[in-house]
């Protein structure tokens, strides 16, 4: 009788010991691996849950429910341009220049946009809602080699306006430089400020409207499509949208209840007269 009490027990903790060392392999190698690669590869990594884990987290996944609607979103016409051939060091950019600005928005002083993330300095930024006329916006994940927010979708185009440089010009070019969107005029919505451990900055937000196709700046958006503004509160509920953008959402959804066409924003800001002033970005980017 002992003997076979013995065997149990031993069995037990052979079968728990195994099991162990099983699972800690699982979590150490094999699934750390995957994550790698899907990061490497600049999608979101094999993990649990919904929306678990801390913004920017390669071990997130979307809940089923929102990978399908994902996986179902419209991508017509959006490709991914030619990465661009790495410049020789003898002809390596200078670092980009910021300006530290104040709280009424003057500057203070230039610095290098390492420094101003280091220090989590103020600075200009635009975000761009780009819409679509029949009623769908664009929504693209970050790169996870981005500064800030690697990883996570935003509904805008957005950018650091580098020093001697101005909203709407910053606007224009990022728009071209990310989704190779050049001609379409922008429009100036609403202006907000935020801040956070990660940035510090005066937002002016704008919408241009735009019809044609797309090409994604590999170096910095790894994924989009055009999705509804529901969509867009899924992803908000999993914690995948950049929070300075989350911010700028709910304003805009605020001071432009209902509006989903640019043609509704102008409405709406005619009716409060102030009508929407188109700004040509011809004078930058070009017509493309």
């Amino acid at each position: 009788m002992m003997r076979e009490l013995y065997l149990a027990g031993f069995y037990l903790w052979l079968g728990f010991t195994v099991g162990y060392f099983f699972r800690k392999w699982m979590e150490t190698g094999f699934l750390s691996r995957l994550a790698a690669e899907r990061r490497d590869a600049g999608q979101p990594a094999g993990g649990t849950g919904s929306g678990g884990g801390e913004p920017g987290d390669p071990a997130w996944r979307p809940s089923p429910a929102l990978a399908d609607l994902l996986a179902a979103a419209d991508r017509v016409g959006v490709t991914r341009a030619v990465a661009g051939t790495p410049a020789a060091p003898a002809a390596a950019a200078p670092e980009e220049q910021v300006d530290e600005i104040d709280e009424q928005g003057a500057t203070l002083r230039t610095v290098s946009r390492r420094e101003m993330r280091r220090s989590n300095l103020l600075h200009r930024v635009t975000a761009t809602f780009v819409l679509r006329p029949d009623g769908r916006l664009f929504m693209q994940q970050r790169t996870w080699s981005k500064d800030a927010y690697p990883g996570l979708f935003d509904v805008v185009v957005g950018g650091t306006v580098t020093s001697g440089e101005g909203y709407a010009e910053n606007a224009c070019r990022e728009l071209a430089e990310e989704l190779a969107v050049r001609g379409a005029p922008v429009h100036l919505l609403f202006q907000h400020r935020y801040q956070d451990a990660t940035t510090n900055s005066i937002i002016q937000v704008f919408a241009c409207e735009h019809a044609g196709p797309v090409a994604l700046q590999p170096e910095e958006v790894a994924d989009g499509c055009w999705v509804t503004p529901e969509l867009v509160e899924r992803v908000i509920a999993e914690g995948r949208l950049c929070p300075d953008s989350s911010q700028g959402w709910r304003q805009y959804r605020e001071r432009f209840p209902g509006a989903r066409t640019l043609a509704d924003l102008g409405r709406l800001a005619e009716a409060r007269g102030a009508p929407l002033a188109p700004i040509s970005c011809a004078e930058w980017v070009g017509a493309g």
